[in-house]
């Protein structure tokens, strides 16, 4: 299976469905508010470890696929 990852920087974080679509809200409120906005995201809101991450116009990121052996 198929495995997402958001690639912030040297760090690549997992995504699961609802903290990729957190992630696409979350840019566009950013590309909403002009060149200069930004908001906080957090990609795992109900675990131990909820890791924030901020997401600003110009900061580049990207979401990769990364396959399982089954794919």
């Amino acid at each position: 299976m198929a495995k997402r990852f958001l690639r912030y920087g040297d760090r690549k974080y997992i995504l699961n469905r609802e903290a990729e679509a957190r992630l696409e809200r979350t840019v566009e409120q950013v590309y909403a508010d002009g060149s200069g906005g930004h908001q906080w995201l957090t990609l795992y809101p109900d675990t131990e470890m909820p890791c924030r991450v901020l997401i600003a116009a110009g900061v580049p990121i990207s979401v990769e696929t990364e396959l399982g052996p089954d794919d």
